[in-house]
């Protein structure tokens, strides 16, 4: 027999009232109940815990020992069901989230911050991931859930897609640049202009969206998008980026222009995986983000209306 949840309740009860008695009427249990179980443990650590007299019970040497981690058990049990029993309610745990860092410093974090104020006990983990990895992170188990625009003509069971939101594609310049005071530009005018790119992808993927071949004068690619926002704060080139991002821009004076000719949306969806069972609270934030996002009605998330982005 090993040392139960039963046992060391009633040890702990019976040593904090100093009363068979008592710990028997505050378990609900029989006096007989309880003698037996404490009969049990001492039997099982082979140890004598308490020292009983007539008057009263109190805890021999080795009981004043061994009860420190008798009450930690117990404690961990508590904290344990707690747990269990607020997750199952739907008001506590982490939720681990994958997005890029535009997307996560740009947009969601006064999304992550309104969640927050709703769930205070529910925690957002974001997982950070290259733009073509975020859904993976979702498929390996490495996020509960993803955010990106990246999707393939490849059906995949595994993962469930909801369109969350929009956004049109920018070109960003310095606010001195020659470009800066136009409204949109096409893509020719952007040919003749140094252009950084935050790694190779998204070159490759704006040439798949135009459609056509898009060959810029000169090319650079940089780590992340700081470094580029930089680089372009510095009057090196222009960089693209989708509208959502413009709260970033304003820290180094810098200028959104629509791209036309044609004019590129981007669809940003919300990926979770149906073959894996999530914490509850994964839903709560699911749902949220849903609704959340259901105001746009269509329009691109930086559009002036619906006032999501400053």
């Amino acid at each position: 027999m090993q040392v139960n949840f039963k046992h060391l309740r009633a040890f702990v009860t019976i040593a904090n009232l100093g009363s068979f008695v008592e710990a028997s009427k505050a378990l609900h249990v029989t006096q007989a109940a309880l003698s037996n179980a404490m009969r049990e443990l001492e039997s099982i650590v082979d140890l004598r815990l308490l020292d009983r007299t007539t008057r009263k019970v109190t805890l021999s040497a080795a009981g004043a020992q061994y009860i420190r981690y008798a009450e930690k058990v117990l404690l961990a049990l508590q904290e344990a069901e707690r747990c269990t029993r607020e997750l199952r309610n739907h008001r506590a745990g982490v939720v681990r989230i994958a997005t890029s860092r535009l997307v996560g410093w740009s947009l969601m974090a006064p999304v992550f911050a309104q969640f927050h104020r709703l769930h205070p006990d529910i925690r957002v983990l974001p997982v950070d991931a290259l733009i073509q990895d975020i859904r993976a992170t979702v498929e390996t188990g490495q996020a509960d859930m993803a955010i990106s625009t990246f999707a393939d003509s490849v059906k995949h069971d595994q993962i469930e897609t909801t369109p969350l939101f929009k956004s049109r594609v920018h070109a960003v310049c310095h606010c001195e640049h020659p470009l800066a005071e136009r409204r949109s530009v096409t893509w020719s005018d952007l040919e003749r202009e140094p252009l950084i790119f935050v790694g190779s992808y998204p070159l490759l993927r704006l040439r798949l969206e135009l459609g056509k071949p898009f060959e810029p004068a000169n090319i650079y690619e940089v780590g992340d998008m700081t470094a580029a926002l930089g680089m372009v704060a510095a009057g090196i080139g222009l960089s693209i980026c989708p509208g959502l991002v413009r709260s970033a821009t304003g820290v180094h004076q810098l200028r959104m222009i629509e791209c036309e000719s044609p004019s590129i949306v981007r669809q940003y969806n919300l990926f979770t995986n149906r073959m894996r069972t999530a914490l509850p609270v994964a839903d709560v934030l699911k749902n949220f983000l849903i609704d959340y996002f259901a105001k746009t009605g269509g329009l691109c998330v930086e559009d002036p209306s619906l006032g999501m982005v400053a």
